[in-house]
């Protein structure tokens, strides 16, 4: 009797957990998937169209997995034990492959980083050269506006075992109607130089990277003023699994460090409500959760607007995607206003297309930086339209 009444409560805590998180799941569903990095994956609405071609039944699975109670505790524990032993393992082996590209585990190493293969030209040409012609026609268009792009480099534009560099940049750039001086580019040009930069379980800038891209951003915008400097000496504020390691099947964290600053006041508003971007403060002063990338610098958003009240400064718009979330601070305080625009989340976010002229006028903006790495400029989402 006993039994059956201890089964009988095992299952029902189980049954009333899948029932929470389905409630969770259809009804009040979380935006960020923090472990990983990411907006959380929601129920798609349910058309015929999208029941006929199992496009909805993909979005309940997906869903279910990211927004049922304690779905990222399981699967960072899943994640550590089963990789744990065989890590163990093979940690003692790596060094030895040093300067070499390592499947380990289903997942590419390169000296410890976590590395995404370099890219293939041929592969990326047609979509460049469309983006470019995109970009054209809105520089023709706009000739009171001050036009500035900026392409980052990353590991999949150089081969770090050769040295070898995949001219994506170049190609971009040579079909821009733009003065020279308005292309800039963070260029990665070995592996010290990118192991110095980049997270090693991440895709962004490290504390380093962002901050030296930080300062080569004003000198592209003709900015003359002092740089913002660090207020003291970077912290280390805990340990984190980026997006790279998100998706592998071995157990990968590194300390997440950052350097502190003294902000200026500045009104903030992100997706149109009046607050905060990012807990850089917060972190600092110890009531940050687990560290991450999003939770620290500000997680994408449609748009997050800045403003410093100095009238006398120009009006910034920049056009990225997650990487300038770690800079778009530091930008803002040389301007009277930034309006930060993530061409993939605006509509969703804002409740209207973005269409650049109207928003160009209405905002008052004289200064323009698209700003991305080679996805950026591949992607259609990012394309400039209205």
């Amino acid at each position: 009797m006993v039994k059956k009444a201890v089964n009988a409560i095992f299952v029902g805590g189980i049954v009333l957990l899948l029932l929470a998180g389905l409630a969770r799941t259809a009804l009040f569903p979380k935006e960020v998937n923090a472990y990983e990095n990411r907006y959380a994956e929601k129920i798609s609405p349910l058309t015929l169209e999208g029941w006929l071609d199992g496009s909805f039944q993909d979005s309940v699975d997906k869903a279910l997995a990211d927004q049922v109670q304690l779905a990222q505790v399981y699967k960072r524990a899943y994640n550590f034990t089963s990789s744990r032993y065989l890590k163990a393992a093979a940690d003692p082996l790596l060094p030895l492959c040093r300067g070499r590209y390592v499947n380990y585990v289903d997942t590419l190493l390169f000296d410890g980083y976590i590395a995404y293969p370099p890219r293939v030209l041929a592969d990326m040409t047609e979509r460049l050269a469309a983006k470019a012609d995109n970009y054209n026609e809105y520089f023709s268009a706009h000739p009171q506006l001050d036009f500035y792009v900026y392409y980052i480099e990353k590991d999949t534009d150089i081969n770090f075992e050769t040295g070898e560099k995949i001219p994506a940049c170049q190609y971009l750039f040579d079909r821009l109607d733009l003065p020279r001086d308005r292309l800039g580019k963070f260029a990665v040009d070995s592996f010290d130089q990118f192991s110095g930069w980049f997270y090693r379980t991440d895709h962004h800038w490290n504390l380093d990277g962002s901050y030296l891209a930080y300062t080569r951003l004003l000198d592209l915008l003709g900015v003359e003023d002092a740089l913002l400097t660090p207020a003291g000496e970077a912290r280390t504020l805990g340990t984190f699994s980026g997006s790279k390691a998100s998706g592998a099947a071995a157990a990968f964290e590194e300390p997440f460090s950052a350097y502190p600053f003294d902000f200026p006041d500045m009104e903030v508003t992100v997706n149109g409500i009046p607050g905060s971007y990012g807990n850089q403060e917060g972190f600092f002063a110890g009531t940050g959760d687990e560290p991450s990338y999003g939770g620290f610098y500000g997680w994408d958003a449609g748009e997050v607007t800045f403003s410093t009240g100095r009238a006398d400064r120009e009006n910034l718009l920049i056009l990225g995607e997650s990487y300038d979330n770690a800079v778009v601070r530091l930008l803002s305080t040389h301007f009277n206003r930034t309006y930060a625009v993530d061409l993939r989340y605006y509509e969703a976010y804002m409740g209207e297309p973005f269409s650049f002229s109207d928003y160009v006028e209405a905002h008052g903006i004289t200064q323009v930086l698209l700003i991305g790495n080679i996805d950026y400029y591949l992607m259609d989402e990012f394309r400039l339209e209205g």
